[in-house]
């Protein structure tokens, strides 16, 4: 099973939009959003898609995004969100404060062995790192406004390998 992981598309229409023709090009099984989709609009264009998140802190206009995930069929929870695929433990999260807060709180989470992958988003940076047992995923921003760089995650469950991808 193929996940496409992806964070912070902070309504960049034109970047969402790769993001989406790129995971189809690979078909991805489903998509896990980090947070800061930011409005219902961009939401909306992961229609087709099997997609599970969790809310950043930039979506603010919560009623109607999750109106829209309701309608869509997406499952969108508070972080941190705890879900099993493929008999993997994952721990869904988005961010707090500066990068370095957000880190030690995964790094944390991450030591207590609970879960299989960690997966964050926030800092608009990628990350890709092994805890014990458990790996920790940022797939660093979508949107490209603090880097400069759109970038994604594909995640293959069957051998546990990441791709970043940027478009």
């Amino acid at each position: 099973m193929k996940l496409g992981i992806i964070s912070d598309s902070h309504d960049n229409l034109p970047a969402i939009e790769k993001a989406i023709e790129f995971f189809k090009k690979e078909n991805v099984d489903a998509i896990i959003h980090l947070g800061d989709y930011i409005a219902p609009f961009s939401l909306k264009k992961f229609e087709g898609f099997k997609l599970y998140g969790v809310w950043g802190n930039n979506d603010g206009e919560r009623e109607m995004l999750r109106k829209v995930a309701q309608e869509m069929g997406f499952i969108i929870e508070e972080p941190p969100f705890e879900l099993e695929i493929e008999k993997k433990i994952f721990l869904l999260l988005h961010g707090w404060g500066d990068i370095k807060r957000t880190v030690r709180v995964v790094d944390s989470l991450a030591k207590s062995g609970e879960y299989n992958w960690v997966l964050y988003g926030h800092t608009h940076r990628m990350d890709i790192r092994k805890i014990g047992n458990t790996w920790i995923l940022n797939p660093g921003e979508v949107c490209g406004y603090l880097t400069s760089k759109s970038t994604v995650a594909i995640l293959d469950l069957e051998n546990d390998k990441v791709r970043f991808v940027g478009l």
